[in-house]
């Protein structure tokens, strides 16, 4: 029996270039994400390290992960986040 996984790593959410915020160019890659999760028929996600940009991330970094996390629940995925 096999299992389908997508790996994903250093997402680094939240990080900012010379004061300019990439939030919404992370919130367009997570989308895609998870629509190469639906074109692909990924039965489990595999996030190893760097979720956020700090160790305190923004708030924005924050919630906008959660969101990510619950698309990947309500798609029923096995999520494992290193």
């Amino acid at each position: 029996c096999s299992m389908k996984f997508i790996h994903l790593s250093d997402l680094h959410l939240g990080k900012r270039l010379y004061e300019f915020s990439m939030i919404c160019d992370q919130e367009y890659i997570l989308n895609q994400i998870l629509k190469i999760i639906d074109e692909n028929g990924a039965e489990g996600v595999l996030i190893a390290g760097d979720v956020y940009d700090k160790p305190v991330p923004p708030a924005e970094a924050v919630l906008l992960f959660d969101r990510f996390l619950t698309g990947l629940r309500e798609r029923n995925l096995e999520v494992f986040v290193i």
